[in-house]
Formats: structure tokens, C-alpha cells, sequence
């Protein structure tokens, strides 16, 4: 068994660990419930972690787990206005293109 990802965030730990075994990557987690006790042990000794049950696993699941980040890196550009770069309108976060010209957002 190999330690793969920990993180303060459990919603963000159950994420990752849903990509993962939807993908067929067998893995398990560990201390989901520990967080309790943060305070008798320390904080970072009491965070989920997920665990590969075979290090085989490693690059494809690294490889999921990059490509899941950089969805979430885009989500946060997504809650921005954007300008256009064709027309220079300042369009809401929602729209995928340009609602004056129609040219498609460029993240």
C-alpha cells in the first residue's frame, strides 16, 4: 500500500477517492473519522488520506488527479467576468461565449 493524497478538505478527500474507484483504481481511505481527535494527536496526523492498495496504480491515478486539479483550477476562473477578446465585452462568469459576438471564452 502506497499514501496517494491527504487534505484538510474531507469533501475534496471523497472527491478524489470517487475519481479514483470510479477509474477502477483500487484504493482505500484512511482516518475518515479521526478528525475528532485533532487536539490529542496532531492536526496533520489526523487528516484523511487515501491510500493505493497497489503502487502500480501510481501514474494513472496521478494522472486523474492532475487533470481533476486543473478542472478545479478552471471552475475558479469560471467565477470571474470576462472580457472578449474579439469585441471587448465584459461578459458574466456563466457565459461560455461572447453574448455580443458569439467568439467562445479562451481560458
Amino acid at each position: 500500500m502506497k499514501r496517494f493524497y491527504k487534505d484538510f478538505d474531507q469533501f475534496r478527500v471523497r472527491q478524489v477517492y470517487s475519481l479514483l474507484s470510479d477509474a477502477g483504481i483500487p484504493c482505500t481511505i484512511k482516518n475518515e473519522f479521526i478528525q475528532g481527535a485533532s487536539g490529542e494527536i496532531p492536526h496533520h496526523e489526523a487528516l484523511p488520506e487515501i491510500w493505493l492498495l497497489d503502487a502500480q496504480w501510481e501514474a494513472k491515478a496521478n494522472a486523474l488527479l492532475k487533470e481533476f486539479e486543473q478542472d478545479i483550477a478552471a471552475e475558479d476562473v469560471a467565477k470571474v467576468d470576462w472580457t472578449c477578446s474579439e469585441c471587448a465585452q465584459v461578459n458574466e462568469p456563466q457565459f461560455r461565449i461572447c453574448w455580443q459576438c458569439e467568439r467562445p471564452r479562451l481560458v
